[in-house]
């Protein structure tokens, strides 16, 4: 072996020289070699490379149609809906690794987005470029399985697909992509025994090497032979070319000098593999690091642009692109006035970027209206800083901006939300006023009002004198009259509010309730219709109530059943039917189970929906539902609520259905009971984190031993009553997190009671409120 001048290994290129002499050298003695024994064995290597290459052909062409017809099936699957996503996943990993050519199987919707992969459904949105989309574009308009022309794919490697289309009564719904690499193709598919003889590739019309597999320890001769490969065609051949080889008594002459050159060869080529590498792995990592600055840059939700000293574009993100619509390339180097800058605020802008350069920026940044590539605005919030290198000089400023047009657009329709309020106000057939309660004057009034109590014009600061608006003892905060004026019948209606001076003013609604009186029987029928879906809805929790205690025993007797027939051996003699009849038992049981699962689902409610709203507000809509059950029995109700404002997570409609069955419970106990002057209080008080809600009524009280069973399933005192009511009002107390009791008041009557958890209050063990006495 010669010995290699060191110079060699510190100066790559001289290694080239040196590479070069010892392919000359080994060309020579080839050539030599070869044309001692040229006509012996030209002929039959030329005849044992067409073999080769016919038989490699037909090889591959079955291993092709072989992915075609399991495609086919999988398309057809998939079109019968016997094949999800999930299971295309499974499919499609599993051939990946048994057929490693393949690069990716995919499902492909017609809008030329990737819908299934190896991994599922895919959720990026990724879609397919005009290369990638042939393959599918040619099966769709042949409605068969169709081979795509080769391309170069992103790594620098040339690949080519296999299309099957997924048809559904003869309607394309997309396709299957198969895609193959043809290096990977050929270094699996190839025998060794002839890629260890042949150099094989493939070739595009043009004679161009798209892919190709061989020995680098081989140098290839001048017998060769190519074939066209079809599929996928389009122009494709494939090509074998033998290696040297030498026979004859002079292959033994040559063959230390061929083995020296060999090895200087090989060394050389070692050499420049390693250099290469070393090169590859530097620019690997300068790659990786320029890969993960942009991946941050792009993956940032705000927009980013690099401004030079001079005004000048840099760099932006792709959000930055996104918000405008304008590519990289149309904004980097730009000078102002940018592309962006709408023309009426060119000023703006250019001011705006001198205020950034003298450092006159504000604290909440900018507030500018941009311009998109199609020509609409948007106006967004940008702030800036000064770009400052590592050492120390500064080369611009980089700045980062927000949309705030749905923020804007969202604040313009508030207001315009506010016009509509008032506009809708004035519009109601309702009067309302707010009056001051100490002189009485007029602070609002809408029209209905003065068209109803014909005071002339409603905005006149004149003094008007409602009756019962003085009325009640002090803290009275509800209160409501019926005033006869003719044949007419109105309500008037009053509230105690803070007006926006901040004195105590009168909230008052007046409304004609004539019609609302003629109408009171049909409201009679519909209360007996809500009582019937009441019972109804009683019927469905105890539907549910049995279902889940007959669930325990049925699953015990399946448990058993199977035990027994797990414990008894198979070689046990038992009299004949024992086993069957076990066995009956068990399924007998499951499918006794199943049929109560199903009725438990069946009547299981619907969980409600959560909301954050003022409990004052269903407070005084379960009084308004609760006020004609009351008028009619002549029970005076009144509220006496905690005017702190407050906030509760809750469902308005189940909490108002609590609130009403509470006072209809309060009122009905007060007329079967005979009371005098049968009077309901709802007080409402705020503490402690919680919000307490208790139903007063000058009732006869709960009877001895009562109140232990009042929560009790089916336990009632009325004679109609099915003993549910107040078992369902504590179940939607405690699903609110609250809870729920009564009590008897020392001054006579009965107290229900039930306190929600205020809006952001943490629940605690101690500090609660107290189960035996009211607290409001």
């Amino acid at each position: 072996m010669p010995v290699i001048d060191s110079s060699l290994r510190r100066t790559p290129r001289l290694l080239w020289p040196s590479v070069s002499l010892a392919l000359i050298a080994l060309l020579l003695a080839l050539c030599s070699l070869s044309y001692l024994v040229y006509r012996d064995w030209r002929d039959e290597q030329q005849d044992n490379l067409i073999q080769e290459v016919l038989w490699l052909e037909q090889s591959l062409r079955m291993h092709l149609e072989g992915h075609q017809e399991w495609a086919d099936t999988l398309a057809r699957d998939i079109a019968a809906g016997k094949t999800d996503s999930g299971r295309f996943a499974h499919l499609a990993a599993f051939y990946l690794r048994e057929n490693p050519e393949l690069v990716t199987l995919e499902r492909v919707g017609l809008n030329h987005q990737v819908e299934w992969d190896p991994h599922g459904i895919r959720r990026d949105g990724r879609q397919l470029n005009s290369s990638e989309y042939d393959a599918l574009w040619r099966a769709g308009r042949l409605m068969r399985a169709s081979y795509g022309a080769p391309y170069q794919g992103v790594d620098g490697k040339y690949r080519f697909d296999l299309a099957v289309p997924v048809v559904r009564d003869g309607q394309l719904l997309g396709g299957i992509r198969v895609s193959y690499l043809l290096d990977g193709l050929l270094y699996h598919q190839v025998p060794w025994w002839i890629a260890s003889k042949n150099y094989i590739s493939i070739l595009d019309v043009g004679g161009k090497t798209l892919a190709q597999k061989f020995d680098a320890a081989e140098q290839p001769g001048n017998i060769s032979h190519q074939t066209s490969f079809d599929p996928p065609g389009y122009g494709l051949y494939l090509r074998a070319v033998s290696y040297r080889s030498g026979l004859g008594l002079t292959l033994p002459v040559l063959t230390g000098i061929i083995i020296v050159l060999l090895l200087t060869l090989l060394y050389a080529v070692w050499r420049i593999r390693r250099h290469m590498r070393e090169r590859a792995a530097t620019e690997q990592k300068l790659a990786q690091e320029v890969s993960l600055r942009q991946a941050i840059e792009d993956s940032m939700k705000s927009g980013l642009v690099a401004v030079g000293l001079e005004g000048e574009i840099v760099r932006v993100n792709r959000a930055f692109c996104d918000m405008l619509g304008f590519a990289p390339e149309e904004l980097v180097g730009r000078h102002p006035p940018h592309p962006f800058w709408p023309q009426d605020q060119h000023g703006v802008l250019a001011e705006a970027m001198d205020a950034v350069r003298d450092n006159r920026q504000q604290e909440q940044g900018f507030e500018l209206t941009l311009m998109r590539k199609r020509g609409d605005t948007l106006v967004v919030r940008l702030f800036a800083t000064p770009l400052v290198q590592e050492d120390g000089s500064q080369h611009g400023w980089i700045a980062s901006m927000f949309d705030i047009t749905e923020r804007q657009r969202q604040r313009k329709e508030m207001d315009a939300a506010h016009r509509r309020f008032l506009t809708v106000l004035n519009g109601l057939a309702a009067g309302v006023c707010v009056v001051d309660q100490g002189s009485g004057q007029l602070l609002y009034a809408n029209p209905g009002f003065a068209e109803m109590w014909q005071v002339g014009d409603a905005d006149a600061p004149c003094c008007v004198l409602l009756p019962g608006l003085r009325a009640g003892r002090d803290g009275d905060e509800y209160g409501q009259e019926f005033i006869i004026t003719g044949e007419r019948c109105l309500l008037l209606r009053r509230r105690r509010i803070e007006w926006v001076t901040g004195e105590t003013a009168w909230l008052a609604i007046l409304s004609d309730v004539t019609a609302e009186r003629r109408r009171e029987e049909r409201e009679q029928a519909q209360q007996e219709r809500f009582q019937n879906t009441a019972r109804l809805i009683a019927m469905g929790e105890m539907a549910s109530t049995l279902a889940h205690e007959l669930n325990q025993p049925l699953t015990a007797i399946h448990t058993y059943a199977a035990g027994v027939s797990r414990r008894l051996p198979e070689e046990l003699a038992l009299p004949a039917g024992v086993r069957d009849a076990i066995q009956a038992i068990a399924e007998q049981s499951r499918r006794a189970a199943q049929i109560v699962s199903s009725i438990r689902a069946f009547v299981k409610k619907h969980e409600p929906q959560l909301e954050r709203v003022e409990p004052a507000r269903v407070v005084q809509r379960a009084l308004i539902l609760a006020e004609p059950l009351a008028a009619k029995n002549g029970v005076n109700l009144q509220l006496e609520p905690d005017r702190r404002p407050c906030q509760v997570d809750m469902d308005p409609v189940l909490i108002e259905q609590v609130l009403l069955n509470l006072m209809k419970n309060a009122i009905e106990a007060l007329v079967d009971a005979g009371t005098l002057r049968p009077s309901v209080e709802l007080h409402t008080c705020v503490g402690n984190g919680k919000w307490r809600v208790e139903v007063v009524d000058n009732g006869p009280g709960l009877a001895a031993g009562m109140q232990d069973n009042l929560f009790t399933p089916f336990y009632s005192t009325k004679p109609e009553g099915m003993g549910i009511g107040l078992n369902i009002c504590r179940s939607i107390v405690e699903f609110h997190r609250g809870e729920f009791g009564a009590v008897s008041s020392p001054e006579g009557g009965c107290v229900f009671w039930f306190s929600l958890p205020l809006a952001g209050a943490e629940l605690g063990g101690a500090g609660g409120w107290s189960s035996e006495m009211p607290s409001c």
